[in-house]
């Protein structure tokens, strides 16, 4: 049975929950708080370090020695209502006997949240975050293998399951599996490194257990 590194955002919740926008407008109001600048202003910073540094808070922390503690609280201090209990995913979970581990660049406080809303926390195995990260977050090679080292991961007999591709493309040059997670399942202009493309958790958790993660290798 295969182990499965499960990003959280957008991934174990469906895109349109809209989660993430609003830790979006809770980034912008930090950054236009902190460093004193217009929204507009804080909207441009916070997409240039999250391309250039692979989250906002690395960038804020390298240049504007911002502590990531204060920072993590503010932007998840969210409405998680929109998020569902989802009793078909808590099922397969539940019977999926392969460890089922949470990477996420966001932090374990906010991943508990969403696993309680969902109702699937009880069958998660562990959770790294990016404290655990030290703040060097996905797609960083060595923050993968931080995570595979902790939980005792064989790369060839782990699957990597996110809804970012460029996270993607550093678990198969380390030999993890991969799986996309697309809503849309636009998989015609898909990469290399990419063995499945999923529109949800579910149907990824029912493919792999059919073999379809091994039989698209």
């Amino acid at each position: 049975m295969q182990d499965l590194l499960i990003d959280l955002d957008n991934t174990v919740y469906p895109e349109d929950s809209n989660i993430f926008s609003l830790i979006d407008i809770r980034m912008k109001s930090f950054i236009s708080k902190n460093l004193n600048v217009s929204l507009e202003k804080s909207y441009e910073i916070q997409k240039k370090y999250f391309m250039e540094n692979g989250t906002t808070l690395k960038g804020l922390m390298l240049y504007h020695n911002i502590k990531p503690e204060p920072f993590l609280n503010y932007v998840h201090d969210i409405d998680l209502s929109s998020i569902q209990n989802n009793p078909k995913l808590i099922a397969v979970l539940k019977k999926y006997k392969g460890k089922k581990i949470i990477f996420t660049n966001g932090s374990q406080d906010h991943a508990k949240k969403v696993l309680q809303r969902i109702g699937i926390k009880q069958y998660i195995n562990g959770i790294f975050d990016i404290i655990d990260a030290e703040y060097i977050p996905k797609p960083e090679i060595v923050t993968y293998k931080k995570v595979l080292k902790k939980f005792n991961l064989i790369p060839e007999k782990t699957i990597m399951i996110d809804d970012l591709p460029s996270n993607l493309k550093t678990a198969k040059e380390l030999g993890i599996h991969t799986v996309l997670i697309n809503q849309k399942q636009d998989s015609k202009d898909t990469h290399s490194y990419i063995n499945l493309v999923c529109r949800n958790l579910f149907e990824t958790i029912i493919k792999i257990n059919e073999g379809k993660i091994n039989e698209s290798n």
